[in-house]
């Protein structure tokens, strides 16, 4: 198989939102065949509009048991024969034990092929459309390895690949630190965008993605990093809107990682210590105990400024500063985190910040939702909090909520 390595996207056409690139690869396209475990911490799943969600788990594997479950998961056996990959699959390679998933790359010769390794995958048994897609794992850093979280789209039997679509939940190669996220798709070819981040890759992660009908946004232990534009079919994404099924795998040698093994370092495993897969459920109320991102009329992102100075909504990529905590305040009312700093109104007589290390009256806000699905903020002076169209630093001093007041949820 020819390797599918192509530049990200330059057209001017393209919009697809993203917080930074990288250069991924297809993995196995072929014909599918027939560290303690915590809820997830401060993610809001989106379902459409921009409004409050709650989570609802709607299928698992804590790896608890002593061999893989076969109701849940097919065990993979064979070369894929793409990317120039030199391992060969097979179930010895994959186990089930202390708590974890584990999956071994070793120096092993078999069926022509320098090395084995272990992949499994839930086509025909399990998939979703939409939701949070999470695992929690460590992967081995040696030169030649290519573990990865990934999903297919489950029509790549009839339509083929990248037409099925395929989502990279975390590629990692070689001794690097950097995590890619990516989406495969088919516009004229195989079309591909993403981004990536740095992280200790060999210390156990949770890699989600959050996957709605507008986009799908990548995170690495719930810090957001990048995010693809998939509504309305934009630049053919219309893949992103049918099933995928889940992928575990490590790759040895290819295209990607290169065709230098460090022999000296096999064995070597990856493990997994859970997979999760959630829906969202949308309310009319506040997504308490959840991370949010607020968007202004101008398009940019609001921001606590490092805590440092007055509030903006001038940021056009949102980072740590740009996310917030969703805090029940009592009596109805909420308090907004970033950080571990509380933004504050300060009583509508300054700009407001985001530097109080505790919440009282002049942090605790009114959550109102817009028809359009927007939400609005007011002060215990019953004022709204206003993004003063990006020109200037924020302020809670207007007696109405017009669209300078209104703020898009994760968008």
């Amino acid at each position: 198989m020819k390797k599918q390595l192509l530049p990200f996207l330059t057209r001017g056409s393209i919009v697809l939102a993203l917080v930074a690139m990288a250069i991924s690869c297809k993995k196995d396209a072929s014909a599918p065949a027939t560290q303690a475990k915590t809820e997830p911490a401060g993610i809001n799943i989106r379902t459409g509009a921009p409004k409050a969600v709650t989570y609802q788990l709607i299928w698992s594997d804590e790896f608890n048991g002593t061999s893989v479950d076969g109701t849940k998961w097919n065990i993979d056996v064979g070369n894929p024969g793409v990317n120039n990959e030199k391992e060969y699959y097979q179930a010895a390679n994959v186990t089930e034990t202390g708590g974890n998933l584990v999956i071994t790359a070793k120096n092993q010769s078999v069926a022509g092929q320098p090395y084995t390794s272990g992949k499994i995958e839930t086509s025909g048994k399990f998939s979703t459309q939409y939701g949070r897609i999470e695992a929690s794992i460590k992967v081995p850093e040696f030169t030649g390895s290519w573990p990865a979280f990934w999903m297919l789209g489950t029509n790549i039997g009839s339509v083929g690949w990248p037409q099925c679509g395929e989502i990279d939940i975390l590629e990692q190669i070689n001794t690097s630190n950097t995590i890619y996220g990516t989406i495969h798709w088919f516009d004229n070819g195989n079309t591909q965008y993403g981004g990536n981040t740095t992280t200790t890759a060999n210390d156990y992660h949770l890699y989600a993605v959050q996957w709605d009908n507008q986009s799908i946004t990548w995170f690495v232990d719930n810090n957001l990093y990048a995010t693809a534009n998939i509504a309305n079919n934009i630049n053919n994404t219309g893949a992103f809107q049918n099933p995928f099924y889940i992928i575990l795998n490590m790759a040895v040698a290819g295209d990607f990682p290169g065709q230098t093994v460090n022999t000296g370092a096999l064995p070597a495993n990856m493990y997994v210590d859970y997979v999760h897969v959630y829906q969202g459920v949308t309310t009319s109320g506040p997504p308490i105990g959840q991370t949010i991102t607020l968007k202004g009329v101008n398009n940019d992102y609001v921001s606590g400024e490092d805590g440092t100075t007055a509030m903006t909504c001038t940021r056009t990529v949102a980072q740590a500063w740009e996310q917030f905590l969703v805090v029940d305040a009592g009596g109805g009312k909420v308090a907004l985190q970033s950080m571990g700093k509380y933004v504050s109104s300060e009583n509508g007589t300054m700009p407001i910040t985001c530097n109080r290390t505790s919440f009282g009256a002049w942090e605790e806000f009114t959550w109102g939702v817009n028809s359009n699905g927007s939400i609005t903020l007011q002060g215990n002076n019953g004022k709204f909090i206003s993004s003063e169209d990006g020109t200037q630093a924020m302020t809670c001093n207007r007696a109405t909520a017009s669209t300078w007041e209104s703020f898009g949820v994760d968008q």
